[in-house]
């Protein structure tokens, strides 16, 4: 459904709020409070509709609804004094004053995706992105059975109020940064988390965690502490199995207090990028252990996953063949058409097991996958590949940010599309977001090192390239050895002629100028590289 008024246009269905035709950024919960308030024209919204609506239930402060009002007025050009479109009614609420029109159906790009119907049966918990209620607790001491959060099995997890350790009164920090946990584990989509509603709740309760836990369906349970002392914090966290009590990660962070929200911030957002990477290689151990006859569509998807760190052909063929079985298992499952589009499009980025038009295969997994779920910041990112290699820049650097904003934290995400920018010729800002995603996962994929190995070519500081490729470490991977070669030959090395013999041995049908122009490198870049490698020896 598109809603328009004025100058403006709301697409429910793409997540696009457009200003005559003009793409307008906007965080997703300001877009779901606009999408609400344009769905009801002329009502007065009161605080517990919007709270259901928006929030689903969830305790918010009035300071936070007050935020989102602001930032929903600032998308429109509005204001509190203006209030051209969005009236305040005091004591009662809001109400959006602009006639809005409604049209069904919207332009779809190029493929109409075919959305599946989800499978089995509806989930018992709320579920708002990644983050889960269960059924409400009575307060009475009879054991409730662990809700059925979602049919997917996708990994529970809970985080436990930290314990505030400091000699002063401080809990209102260590509440913060448990609620600020919550909120970025749950970006993760393909994680459930337990709200704050439900987990706040342990606090002062005569219970076992186990017990609690089990109560909770969650699998896992995320423990923490602060301690303040002298204008300085340490804040530790521990990722805990809930059923057996084996500690599976912890780790402890020591700041400066200079700026408490600030600390807040970049120690939340680790901790929680830190959490998702290791609860999805735990879950893909337990997968591991699996026969093949037992996979259900979340363990597929888990398995294929391996593909992205080895980027190989062997790995590349098991993965297609088990994503493709993971959506006939579960045709509703957003993360397994996200990751197909990564993996059809590797048959036009590498020429891995090639079949019938890839990009077009891709572009419709990636739009399934966002019709799906237009809240998963993966098949975002996968969208935003997709136009990458369609050379729709404009379309690409648009779901680039979509899924920046949907979650800032998935270090894959960010590398990705830090490498894509810097095939861009926007080399800063790639290595930018590289460096975060290495600084958030620290065992990262080879591949990482790319944006800055281009970074370092494109600045002519070619020793530093060959430095990022050593420390790449992938030596079946032709692209490794096309930097290296080019590298090499700029710095006039020997070794350069064996270099370029190795992309050879690597893909024997190679050609270096079609190879580059495929990856949508600007003239000069790619004339850049093409002159290091004729002077490792090229003939073309």
């Amino acid at each position: 459904m598109i809603y328009r008024f004025d100058d403006f246009e709301l697409d429910a269905g793409g997540f696009e709020l457009r200003r005559n035709g003009a793409l307008c950024h906007v965080e997703p919960l300001v877009f779901d409070i606009l999408l609400y308030l344009f769905r009801n024209p002329g009502q007065v919204i009161g605080r517990d509709e919007m709270i259901d609506a928006v929030w689903n239930g969830r305790i918010v402060s009035d300071a936070t609804i007050s935020s989102g009002i602001k930032s929903a007025r600032k998308a429109l050009g509005d204001s509190g004094g203006l209030q051209r479109y969005l009236q305040t009614v005091r004591g009662r609420g809001f109400r959006f004053t602009a006639d809005v029109s409604q049209i069904s159906g919207g332009d779809q790009e190029t493929v109409e995706p075919s959305v599946p119907t989800a499978r089995g049966p509806e989930p018992t918990g709320e579920v708002t992105g990644g983050e889960v209620t269960p059924g409400e607790d009575t307060g009475g001491s009879a054991k409730q059975a662990a809700p059925q959060l979602d049919g997917s099995k996708k990994p529970v997890i809970a985080v436990i109020p930290f314990d505030n350790l400091s000699a002063e009164a401080d809990a209102f920090f260590a509440d913060g940064l448990t609620e600020d946990i919550i909120t970025n584990l749950a970006r993760f989509r393909d994680l459930l988390v337990i709200s704050r509603t439900s987990s706040f709740q342990f606090r002062g309760r005569d219970e076992a965690l186990s017990e609690f836990c089990a109560r909770l369906g969650a699998e896992f349970v995320v423990l923490g502490a602060t301690r303040r002392a002298g204008g300085k914090v340490r804040i530790t966290a521990q990722l805990v199995e809930a059923a057996t009590g084996v500690h599976l990660w912890a780790d402890s962070y020591d700041r400066q207090m200079e700026d408490i929200f600030a600390v807040q911030d970049e120690v939340t957002r680790t901790i929680a990028a830190t959490l998702g990477v290791k609860v999805q290689d735990v879950a893909l151990q337990r997968a591991l252990r699996k026969g093949p006859a037992e996979l259900d569509a979340y363990d597929c998807v888990l398995r294929a996953r391996r593909y992205t760190s080895s980027l190989n052909a062997e790995t590349h063929l098991e993965a297609r063949e088990l994503l493709e079985r993971a959506i006939q298992l579960d045709p509703a499952n957003a993360d397994a058409y996200a990751l197909l589009a990564n993996v059809y499009l590797a048959e036009h980025r590498f020429d891995t097991n090639p079949q019938t038009d890839p990009i077009g295969r891709a572009l419709k997994m990636a739009q399934t996958a966002t019709a799906l779920d237009g809240q998963n910041a993966y098949a975002r990112c996968w969208l935003a590949i997709v136009h990458f290699f369609r050379g729709e820049n404009d379309k690409f650097e648009a779901e680039a940010q979509r899924a920046l904003d949907l979650n800032p934290n998935d270090p894959e995400i960010l590398a990705d599309i830090g490498h894509y920018l810097a095939f861009l010729g926007q080399f800063e800002r790639g290595v930018s977001l590289s460096k975060q995603a290495q600084q958030l996962n620290p065992l990262h994929p080879g591949w990482y090192h790319f944006s800055f190995a281009r970074y370092y070519y494109d600045r002519g500081e070619y020793g530093k390239v060959l430095t990022q490729m050593e420390r790449a470490g992938m030596p079946d991977f032709y692209w490794a050895f096309l930097l290296i070669a080019a590298a090499q030959g700029q710095l006039g090395r020997p070794e350069a002629a064996g270099s370029l013999k190795k992309i050879y041995a690597l893909k024997p049908a190679f050609s270096a100028a079609a190879e580059i122009k495929k990856w949508n490198a600007a003239p000069d870049d790619l004339e850049h590289l093409m002159e290091g490698l004729r002077k490792a020896g090229l003939k073309e």
